[in-house]
């Protein structure tokens, strides 16, 4: 069982890391080249808007007609598709969305710092505290007035706050869970 427990432990960890360091390199991509940003995340999602729709299609042509006669393969996949190449087309509906989008994950990421915040107040860590902040910022971050003509380079700030305070975070609870570690071997 504690071995469950160090394994776990230990591909959150490298998750955790893998997905902080990637929000610090897109929010660095984000605050250097905000516009090619912007239209290059366009292109992206509306190649990959299509590319879910060809996939449809070919599950559509490759099904069992007989057996799954309700499945809307064909229809998500022309949908998918005309989405795709609306967006591709109207580059600028999916810039107004991109900012909302991506201003959620950093809020998104504030909201569990907070829970981990709580958590190691209720693990008696010391430095609770230094988490609630990074907490707070993260959701001050997105104070709306301040998102105006900069979109992209606010949000590509938060996702390098988000990503900084994530390391930051790992650490701290890395730590806590080794020193609780200690104390139950020492227990035990």
């Amino acid at each position: 069982m504690k071995d469950n427990r160090k394994f776990f432990w230990k591909e959150l960890k490298s998750n955790s890391i893998l997905t902080a360091v990637l929000s610090l390199i897109y929010g660095l991509i984000l605050i250097i080249w905000p516009d090619t940003s912007a239209n290059t995340i366009c292109y992206v999602v509306a190649a990959a808007i299509i590319l879910v729709g060809i996939v449809f299609i070919i599950q559509y042509i490759r099904k069992d007609v007989m057996r799954d006669f309700y499945r809307k393969d064909l229809v998500a996949g022309l949908v998918a598709i005309s989405l795709g190449l609306i967006a591709l087309f109207r580059v600028d509906i999916i810039k107004g969305i991109i900012p909302t989008v991506l201003g959620f994950i950093v809020l998104f990421s504030g909201i569990v710092k907070l829970q981990n915040a709580f958590d190691m107040l209720r693990m008696k860590y010391t430095y609770w505290y230094v988490i609630l902040i990074l907490a707070i910022g993260a959701v001050l971050i997105l104070e709306p007035s301040w998102i105006v003509n900069m979109v992209f380079v606010l949000i590509g700030c938060g996702l390098v706050y988000s990503g900084a305070s994530d390391l930051l975070t790992i650490f701290f609870v890395s730590k806590t869970i080794k020193r609780l570690q200690k104390e139950q071997d020492i227990i035990d």
